[in-house]
């Protein structure tokens, strides 16, 4: 069984939050410009206008740490959360593969 998470924070916010917000030289700009981005790309991206993608996440992992593929699955879960707020499964009728022929 998978843990959810209540509303998860959009990467961008979890980024801004752990690694800018509490250092006063590290700024979007300075990030970006290590990132190898343009700085209206990572703005995006803090702001949660963008996604993280694969691309993306490689490089966050080169310059703020942690795994690409913790990057894609911070990205993956706030996602996941938004999807389920608007998607009613109740409405929806699972097929019952135990009667299909």
């Amino acid at each position: 069984m998978t843990l959810q998470q209540h509303n998860p924070p959009h990467p961008g916010a979890l980024i801004q939050r752990t690694y800018i917000d509490p250092f006063k030289e590290v700024t979007g700009n300075k990030v970006a410009d290590r990132l190898g981005v343009a700085r209206s790309t990572f703005s995006r991206l803090l702001n949660g206008i963008s996604d993280v993608s694969p691309e993306m996440a490689v490089r966050l992992s080169g310059v703020l740490g942690g795994s690409a593929e913790s990057w894609l699955s911070l990205q993956d879960s706030y996602d996941l959360w938004k999807a389920r707020q608007i998607v009613d499964v109740k409405k929806l009728n699972p097929i019952d593969f135990s009667k299909v022929a």
